[in-house]
């Protein structure tokens, strides 16, 4: 009885370690850089995607995301993204007056204090920080000026969350774009979160949105280098057949329509559907390889 007991977990056990090992495999396996072409085609197949879910999207104010659509413009120089933009900004004409205004290239507010950031995500704290050089909010509020230290994400409260890193490298990225000054050892921080980020990716084979959203950040810090061209094959093979991404991938179907599958939690069942945030990370991916294969 006991060895049955033994053999029931055993058997499955070893199944999923095999196939783990064979997605480990397939995500890192050596392959040629994907070709221009490929690329230039699947990003006109998300740009309609965006003008084809127009109302959607312009429902979604979340202004990180609209940023990725404002980097994509200035290297795509789209006219439907132009258009997108211009309707996001009259429905929105306080945010160039907000804590969010340095995103679209508007004035920084250096004096602002804890009260601004108030109720906000630790990450979109530490990006208003970052994006406005307002040290005064690192002084008031301590999850803010950890996010300036490399260990930040392996803190037991942290390390659980897929995009603590890229959240954080974020962060570190908009203090040196914007010039701040106040973080000395800034490429050491910058370059041990790149490091942490490419071991995620060699190992967590997810094709969901965190896994774009590491591809990306490596891309626009500097890291190009440090990204494998199989990386870029696997955001190709996983843009949806309407031209988004999205942040489920089915692994086996059921028969009530949802499938199992790879979600930001793990396993668990859903459905595979495209979304504004994964896509926009998807296009930005796109646009920046293709500007910079040129």
């Amino acid at each position: 009885m006991f060895k049955k007991i033994i053999a029931f977990i055993a058997i499955p056990t070893c199944l999923i370690l095999v196939s783990y090992l064979y997605g480990v495999y397939q995500n890192n396996r050596d392959i040629a850089f994907p070709q221009e072409k490929q690329m230039q085609q699947q990003l006109e197949k998300s740009i309609e995607w965006l003008v084809k879910n127009e109302v959607q999207i312009l429902s979604d104010t979340n202004p990180m995301l609209w940023w990725m659509l404002f980097e994509t413009h200035k290297i795509s120089h789209d006219e439907r993204i132009a258009k997108l933009l211009e309707k996001y900004h009259q429905r929105n004409r306080q945010i160039q007056h907000s804590v969010w205004a340095p995103l679209f290239d508007g004035l920084q507010h250096q004096h602002l204090s804890a009260y601004a950031v108030q109720g906000l995500p630790y990450y979109n704290q530490h990006f208003i920080y970052a994006l406005n050089c307002a040290s005064g909010i690192e002084r008031e509020i301590p999850v803010v000026a950890q996010q300036n230290t490399a260990a930040f994400c392996h803190q037991a409260d942290y390390f659980y969350r897929p995009a603590c890193i890229t959240h954080q490298l974020m962060g570190i990225n908009f203090i040196f774009k914007k010039q701040c000054g106040f973080l000395e050892n800034i490429d050491e921080v910058s370059q041990s979160l790149q490091q942490d980020i490419v071991k995620q990716l060699v190992w967590d084979i997810r094709v969901v949105d965190v896994y774009l959203q590491r591809v990306l950040m490596l891309l626009i810090t500097g890291a190009q280098a440090s990204v494998e061209p199989v990386w870029i094959q696997q955001v190709l093979d996983h843009q949806l057949d309407d031209g988004g991404w999205g942040n489920f991938v089915s692994l086996l179907g059921s028969e009530t329509g949802k499938s199992l599958g790879f979600s930001p939690r793990g396993l668990s069942l859903g459905r595979e559907k495209s979304d504004f945030h994964a896509t926009a990370q998807g296009m930005y991916i796109l646009s920046f390889l293709l500007n910079n294969n040129s």
